[in-house]
């Protein structure tokens, strides 16, 4: 039952990420922003590590979506180096604590899991235009 809660978890995080992708203004719009976009890119890297220690047989699934987001963003060079510095310091990070997966592993990934998704949704919201918002809640009536 948990393996099942987690794929529904990282299948919700992959969808938000492509929503996130799809939405992206290709600038960092703001410090906060910016933030987010680099606690996700650890997150990533995080989750790549333990998704695969854990056995959930998704190849690079993790390290595609942070190469979509990269693309979507097309942050500038130095924003772009900090982004791949996040996702291999999470990658590293969880590579070196954890060896198996084990109890801890499991909870940190569902953790990040959930994190991500959370962090991914956000950034969907903060991109939204006041065309899309008109067009997800249909046209103003003419007054």
């Amino acid at each position: 039952m948990r393996k099942w809660r987690c794929r529904g978890r990282a299948a919700a995080l992959v969808w938000a990420l492509w929503l996130a992708a799809g939405a992206a203004g290709a600038q960092v719009l703001d410090e906060t922003y910016g933030d987010r976009l680099l606690r996700l890119a650890e997150i990533l890297g995080a989750i790549h590590h333990l998704r695969d220690v854990c056995g959930a047989d998704e190849g690079q699934l993790w390290r595609d979506q942070m190469l979509a987001m990269l693309e979507a963003e097309d942050p500038p060079g130095q924003f772009r180096a900090r982004l791949i510095g996040a996702f291999n310091n999470g990658y590293r990070g969880y590579r070196r604590t954890y060896l198996s997966c084990t109890a801890s592993a499991k909870t940190a990934e569902t953790r990040f899991l959930a994190e991500g998704s959370q962090i991914a949704s956000a950034l969907t919201v903060t991109l939204a235009t006041p065309a899309d918002a008109e067009a997800s809640t249909g046209p103003k009536p003419a007054q």
